[in-house]
């Protein structure tokens, strides 16, 4: 490995060293390991492999990437404390989702709950499904327990996930664990009131005009449980409509965050590092792939912060950035990374 390469993977390898419990020849190789996703921009350990250690034959890094994954114990705790310990003491949003694709007959499954800074979704905690399909009760309370004993609730504003999610054991968990609620329903969903049925929720809301947004008053209950609803009518007679725990005038603005897990996904696979591209298969070795592209996306989206709060942020026509912040973040890193001495002072500058 050239002199330069030893600088930069020493500096990160500082960063990170007061969040991770295992020993220098590890923790060089986790440094190494997220420099090479930034430059290569894939998950494949093929590529990878290549630049991973220039100075070794590109069979021996593939290796040594190989035992990693086959033999590292991961404390994911770690990880999670890394990303809250890199933001701002703020409470968050968090939004729960789930991206699935098949590599051959496997199917990957994976469910993430992330929390969101400054529109932006970060990872959290993540489990591999060992199935295709939707997650179960189980499996949504054991990932949400795991991010509420890590923030604690009183740094959850609420809980924000999409039709997938709404059922009334998870409702009743959520109200329970004391956490905030604002999940979007099916437009079939049934709603009573005091014991009378409702056809369906679309009946409290045929009367609006296109894009109109109401609050409903009072609660409804829906699944056997208590909630409060508002929604609009939307494109092609569908509707949003949310159920909420409580504070309902906020809802749609909550829940305009859970756009922000669907970018992460992106980020992940096309817009980013190619994950769906990964011929890993075991889930155990996923779910330790994805907390290392966690470091490199928490790193990309804290320089891409960084550069807009120095720049001047260009809108285009459609209301939206020219290039999304993890794209500055990822942009400018890949270019630090070609200059030892910028990428010291600036990564100093971040963190």
């Amino acid at each position: 490995m050239k002199g330069s390469d030893l600088r930069h993977i020493n500096k990160i390898q500082k960063i990170l060293q007061p969040h991770f419990k295992c020993d220098k020849r590890r923790l060089k190789f986790i440094a190494s390991f997220v420099v090479s996703l930034v430059r290569a921009r894939t998950v494949t350990l093929s590529n990878l492999s290549v630049i991973f250690n220039p100075k070794v034959k590109s069979e021996s890094n593939y290796r040594r990437m190989q035992r990693f994954f086959e033999n590292y114990m991961m404390d994911y705790l770690q990880i999670s404390k890394l990303v809250i310990s890199s933001l701002p003491h703020v409470n968050f949003i968090l939004t729960l989702d789930r991206t699935n694709w098949q590599f051959g007959k496997k199917d990957i499954n994976i469910l993430l709950l992330a929390l969101v800074y400054k529109n932006i979704s970060i990872p959290l905690c993540w489990e591999l499904l060992n199935k295709r399909g939707n997650s179960s009760f189980e499996e949504r309370k054991e990932i949400v327990s795991r991010g509420l004993a890590i923030l604690g609730k009183g740094r959850i504003k609420c809980l924000v996930a999409d039709r997938e999610f709404g059922s009334g054991k998870f409702f009743r968990y959520l109200k329970k664990a004391e956490i905030n609620l604002h999940i979007r329903i099916k437009k079939t969903s049934i709603i009573t009131k005091y014991k009378s049925k409702v056809s369906d929720v679309t009946t409290m809301l045929s009367h609006l005009k296109l894009h109109k947004y109401m609050v409903v008053p009072g609660k409804r209950i829906i699944y056997n449980e208590e909630v409060y609803l508002s929604g609009k009518k939307t494109v092609g007679n569908d509707y949003l409509i949310i159920a909420s725990s409580s504070n309902p005038n906020e809802a749609i603005a909550m829940y305009k965050q859970r756009w922000t897990i669907e970018n992460l996904f992106g980020n992940m696979k096309t817009k980013g590092f190619n994950l769906e591209n990964t011929h890993i298969k075991d889930d155990e070795k996923l779910k330790k792939l994805i907390a290392l592209l966690t470091i490199a996306m928490l790193w990309c989206y804290l320089i891409g912060l960084w550069i807009e709060s120095s720049i001047k942020i260009r809108i285009k026509n459609h209301g939206r950035k020219e290039k999304s912040t993890f794209r500055k973040g990822l942009d400018h890193f890949t270019k630090i990374l070609n200059s030892v001495e910028n990428l010291i002072f600036e990564l100093d500058c971040v963190f």
